[in-house]
């Protein structure tokens, strides 16, 4: 997506250029001008493919929860698209300066909240929708977090997230003993089927898993586990 953010002073636009220097490596990337570029791993090719499997186009009105919110890009998408309250939750101070600096840029009043995933309370509210991505597969509890977010959900949660591609094991979980990706926080890789009935058991009425937006199949980490694709599951409820 492009912001389309204006800035004419030669000035501010170096110092804008230093602030994102500083804030370096980003994960998430932002297509903010033609002369602000931040480039990161995530973003918003999987933006497209996650709209095209349902991630919501309209969020008028709606309260947003976004856990483990990164640089914000989700919560700002939702924003961007009509979210009344958007909070999103962090546990790395970076991040949040990170997002803070793109809400600036951005003109939108997202809040971050310094706060784990098994930090979520009531005392957040409640919300229309959670957004889960890119989370789930760096917990090892997922059952306790899903509880959490549940709690403080009263229509949807979206899950992003890394899964088996093998039809055949659609109704597993992966555990990883040791590094993924070389990744030791990587504790699972869940089929689909799998993590809908999770989602279900946590209190949701439905989940159904959409579809995959990448799919490298075929592939093998360097551990030797064959590489999940990311997709995305929606639960109501």
């Amino acid at each position: 997506m492009h912001w389309n953010v204006k800035i004419d002073s030669p000035e501010e636009r170096a110092s804008i250029l230093r602030e994102v220097e500083r804030l370096q490596p980003w994960y998430q990337s932002y297509d903010l001008a033609d002369w602000l570029q931040i480039e990161g791993p995530a973003g918003g090719t999987a933006l497209q493919g996650m709209d095209a499997l349902g991630f919501p186009a309209d969020f008028s009105g709606k309260t947003v929860l976004d856990v483990a919110s990164n640089a914000g890009f989700l919560s700002y998408i939702a924003k961007h698209r009509g979210a009344e309250r958007v909070v999103g939750v962090e546990l790395d101070p970076v991040h949040i300066e990170r997002a803070q600096l793109i809400g600036r840029l951005l003109g939108l009043d997202a809040e971050f909240l310094k706060m784990g995933v098994h930090e979520v309370s009531l005392e957040l509210g409640m919300f229309d929708v959670v957004i889960c991505s890119g989370l789930l597969y760096h917990i090892a509890d997922p059952s306790n977090v899903l509880l959490a977010l549940s709690a403080v959900c009263k229509g949807t949660i979206l899950v992003e997230s890394e899964f088996i591609l093998d039809p055949i094991h659609t109704h597993m979980a992966r555990f990883i003993e040791g590094t993924y990706r070389d990744d030791e926080t990587n504790w699972w890789i869940y089929g689909p089927e799998c993590m809908a009935g999770m989602v279900r058991a946590a209190g949701f009425r439905t989940a159904e898993f959409k579809g995959f937006y990448r799919e490298p199949h075929g592939q093998v980490s360097e551990e030797g586990i064959p590489v999940g694709g990311r997709g995305l599951l929606i639960g109501t409820k």
